[in-house]
């Protein structure tokens, strides 16, 4: 019975691995920075089909609506198609997929809650968007550090940052105190408090 109950079990492992594996590969796929696609289709084009592929959404200029369906992405050219916000809740987006923010001109607002795969070198290239970044959220995200928010001083025209359950934050009144001397026009909120996303009740 033993046995039958470790072979079992050892399967399940395997089993577990196989499929971590698996995502793992498609996560690197996804996130892979297409530079032919871009010159296709646009970079905003291009950067809304790598967040939708990975499970965000996006926001165009002179629309009301958030787009987080593939199908759904508008047609236009890529003049007239320009992303304005981008929204990441519980998402497999990568740092690697940021690369998609080059030659974005019109985003004002980002939001990233509860991506797991996102690092300090995701908010260094935030600079790439730099002179139009106005708002940033970053909720839940266990792989932010203090040197990665550290990052965000760079973004001189920001007007609004919020912070929320950032664990892997040891120094937190240090950094509030930086953000705000560094960046005297904007807003910082860290509250650990902050609600949830209305997102994460379907997710």
């Amino acid at each position: 019975m033993a046995t039958i109950l470790t072979r079992r079990l050892t399967s399940n492992i395997s089993l577990s691995n196989h499929n971590r594996q698996i995502w793992s590969w498609l996560n690197s796929v996804w996130n892979k920075y297409d530079r032919q696609r871009v010159q296709e289709i646009g970079p905003d084009r291009a950067c809304a089909e790598w967040l939708l592929r990975c499970s965000g959404s996006v926001r165009f200029k002179n629309r009301n609506s958030i787009t987080s369906d593939y199908n759904a992405i508008p047609s236009g050219t890529p003049e007239q198609l320009k992303v304005e916000e981008i929204r990441a809740v519980k998402a497999c987006i990568t740092t690697d997929g940021f690369a998609y923010l080059d030659g974005l001109s019109e985003v004002k607002k980002i939001h990233l809650e509860k991506c797991d795969l996102i690092g300090d070198g995701s908010i260094i290239r935030f600079k790439k968007i730099g002179n139009t970044l106005e708002s940033i959220a970053l909720i839940d995200l266990v792989k932010i550090s203090d040197d990665g928010l550290g990052n965000l001083t760079d973004l001189k025209n920001l007007k609004q940052i919020v912070l929320s359950r950032l664990p892997g934050i040891k120094n937190r009144e240090g950094i509030i105190k930086l953000l705000k001397n560094e960046l005297p026009k904007c807003t910082v909120n860290y509250d650990d408090d902050y609600p949830p996303a209305p997102e994460l009740q379907d997710k």
